[in-house]
């Protein structure tokens, strides 16, 4: 299954929607910011990859959101950097 069908599974299931095309903006679909909490907690499980609220509330479609879990995963995890490390 590709990234983008898993975006689409996860908003149709909380949206509560038969179907939802690629390039609808989640917010015009009924979505809102607990809403939009909730979508990034399952993308999480689903996909292995954590995308920022910040980032979501920017991208906004199933497609432009599939696309950053496709880069966010590609970049692999990110490193963490301790003060006094630098």
């Amino acid at each position: 299954m590709s990234t983008q069908d898993q975006v689409a599974e996860v908003w149709r299931e909380l949206l509560e929607l038969d179907t939802v095309a690629v390039d609808r903006d989640f917010f015009e679909l009924g979505g809102h910011s607990m809403l939009a909490v909730q979508v990034l907690y399952r993308l999480t499980e689903v996909t292995g990859v954590e995308l920022a609220l910040e980032d979501f509330f920017e991208l906004g479609t199933v497609e432009e959101v599939a696309e950053e879990l496709d880069r966010l995963r590609a970049e692999g995890p990110a490193e963490l950097v301790f003060e006094g490390e630098l």
